[in-house]
């Protein structure tokens, strides 16, 4: 009997434990004027206006989790998401996109930008920060265009850089990154996070665009340069980076707005511990692997293999973000590739297993699936060849849709980034 339901199933729960209408509550409580998240208070009676802001994929379904908190207390807001059908009574959606910036992106950061310098000492704000802010709020230094800056994030995309490199990058190229949001508002701000990040980097969540930034130009550009890119970006980007390092360009802000304090809510572990609850419900043993994905996606199929034949527990979980050098022009994404990989592991191996890795956030890549899951029957049916083909190509989407073996949640409302779960066979 195949094991894909139960994993699904694993999945599905893992990623309904981590929308915001299943913890925001957890965190944030309101008695009468005295709005606690954690162990801090906030008596909203002191404040002449309360905002919401935010931005990032699950934005939208936060802020409608704060407007059924405070209701009526809230004078007015806008967030940028992703995803726009969501309703909300006092808080304007803007939408973004991602994972390129498009003009809407430029466009509704404009807006968020002119709401936030509305606020002055005696307000508050709230801001709900979630992954994918990088690319839903932008707006370039200039004289970096949209294209060029299009061009250079498609070029670190494509080039394995991780989530941290990427982002030391983009505070370089933006008048909004790393800190620099938080100086164009002068009240008091609370931040509300959703982590993408597996260790919580604050610096890193959003290229912090309220935090600060220990990176510097000269960092963005030895970042670039140890991938080969640096030369092959537009002179735009170039120009600006050289002009940061010789001090031509402030530097991002190095230390954190004494006014604006933030509150990690939700990470992926969050959805490892939901997905591991519901594994033992199901009747499996259980192991949650500390080591977080990372790194080459390659690698890490590999890494999972050895777990899974050095582990005594039926069920293992695994969370993070691998990075992916691509080199076709296929349809996947990161997921997808992995779930391609290891059918090819099993098939080699002849090993017993069921595996599924998927993006929280319901999209893997250039593709409209979370991503995929496999089990070693599946090793039967499968024209090698064609396996062969679509994992260098760069093409798992099409080859998992052929199979059936695509999971597509569509756009969740969260992103605390990537599970995988490994479930042996008998």
């Amino acid at each position: 009997m195949s094991n894909k339901p139960l994993a699904k199933k694993i999945f599905m729960d893992a990623l309904d434990a981590s929308l915001p209408k299943n913890f925001i509550s957890d965190h944030c409580r309101l008695d009468g004027d005295i709005l606690s998240i954690e162990n801090d208070s906030y008596n909203l009676s002191r404040y002449k206006n309360i905002y919401v802001f935010g931005s990032g994929k699950a934005a939208a379904t936060m802020a409608l989790e704060i407007e059924k908190l405070l209701n009526k207390r809230i004078f007015k807001g806008l967030v940028v998401s992703s995803k726009t059908d969501v309703k909300l009574n006092y808080v304007e959606v803007c939408e973004g996109s991602h994972p390129l910036p498009e003009k809407k992106s430029l466009d509704s950061t404009t807006k968020l930008l002119e709401m936030m310098r509305e606020c002055d000492e005696e307000d508050l704000y709230i801001y709900l920060l979630s992954g994918g802010s990088s690319a839903l709020i932008e707006l370039p230094i200039e004289p970096i265009s949209l294209e060029d800056l299009q061009e250079t994030t498609e070029l670190m995309l494509h080039n394995a850089l991780d989530i941290h490199e990427m982002n030391v990058v983009r505070k370089h190229l933006s008048q909004i990154k790393g800190g620099k949001l938080a100086q164009e508002c002068k009240a008091q701000g609370i931040v509300l996070v959703l982590s993408d990040i597996i260790d919580n980097d604050l610096y890193s969540i959003g290229s912090a665009p309220l935090y600060a930034d220990k990176s510097t130009y000269t960092q963005a550009k030895e970042i670039l340069e140890s991938k080969d890119l640096f030369y092959s970006l537009p002179d735009s980007v170039q120009e600006v980076i050289e002009r940061g390092i010789s001090s031509l360009l402030d530097e991002t802000p190095k230390q954190e707005k004494e006014c604006v304090k933030h509150y990690v809510l939700a990470s992926n572990s969050l959805a490892l511990h939901a997905a591991a609850k519901s594994a033992r419900s199901n009747g499996l043993g259980v192991k949650v692997v500390d080591e977080g994905m990372q790194g080459d996606v390659n690698e890490m199929v590999h890494f999972i293999l050895e777990c899974v034949k050095n582990s005594q527990e039926k069920c293992l979980i695994f969370g993070g973000e691998c990075t992916v050098k691509v080199a076709g022009d296929g349809k996947g994404g990161r997921n997808q590739h992995a779930v391609a990989l290891m059918l090819q592991e099993l098939d080699k191996e002849g090993i017993s297993l069921t595996f599924l890795s998927a993006g929280t956030d319901g999209i893997d890549g250039n593709s409209d699936a979370a991503g995929g899951v496999i089990d070693s029957d599946d090793t039967q049916s499968i024209d090698k060849r064609k396996l062969k083909e679509h994992i260098e190509g760069f093409n798992s989407y099409n080859l998992l849709k052929e199979m059936e073996s695509l999971i597509v949640t569509g756009p969740s409302g969260t992103n605390v980034i990537d599970l995988a779960i490994a479930i042996k066979g008998e």
